[in-house]
């Protein structure tokens, strides 16, 4: 069971990073200034380290016990399945629910807010060419500085990548309005 907490944090971990980071994404400055300056919703995040993560994890219930004979005595493989398999099933539920209930207002005065499951966030950004600038330490007086990349931007979709210690997460996002 550890491995599915494990999952799971790295699951919350990628999603908090990614949405945290994005918060301090765009300065609404140059041409993208009336495409950005709005409240997006997250749609999707794709991230095949931990796609790849899952389809294991998956992969591992499956054939939980199949060359353990010692496992198979000491333990109810079907229920030990069923359980990881629960277990799993939230860990995705909860990601959906993360992704789901983010939402990102980008201002002209250089602050983006993010809404999510864990609150309210806000950072300074500004965009460099297709990179936006993070400087979380100009708002609050500490934190980090990141950069990701603008994918697309039009005024109906916003899609960003980050790369974070050589995990590349991209994120999909819509205005509410």
């Amino acid at each position: 069971m550890s491995y599915f907490y494990t999952m799971k944090l790295k699951i919350i971990n990628i999603l908090a990073s990614f949405f945290i980071a994005v918060v301090f994404l765009f300065g609404c400055k140059d041409a993208n200034q009336d495409l950005l300056c709005k409240k997006w919703k997250t749609i999707a995040l794709q991230n095949s380290k931990m796609e790849q993560e899952i389809k294991f994890m998956e992969q591992y219930v499956d054939t939980i016990g199949q060359n353990d004979p010692e496992l198979r005595m000491a333990i109810n493989l079907d229920s030990a399945k069923m359980q990881m398999k629960e277990e799993m099933q939230r860990s995705l539920f909860e990601q959906k629910q993360a992704i789901e209930n983010t939402l990102m207002e980008f201002k002209s005065n250089g602050i983006a807010y993010t809404t999510s499951i864990d609150g309210i966030d806000s950072a300074m950004y500004t965009i460099e060419n297709n990179f936006i600038k993070i400087d979380e330490a100009k708002l609050k007086g500490v934190g980090e500085t990141m950069t990701f990349e603008i994918l697309s931007l039009s005024k109906d979709t916003l899609k960003m990548q980050l790369v974070d210690y050589g995990d590349t997460s991209v994120v999909v996002m819509i205005p509410t309005n």
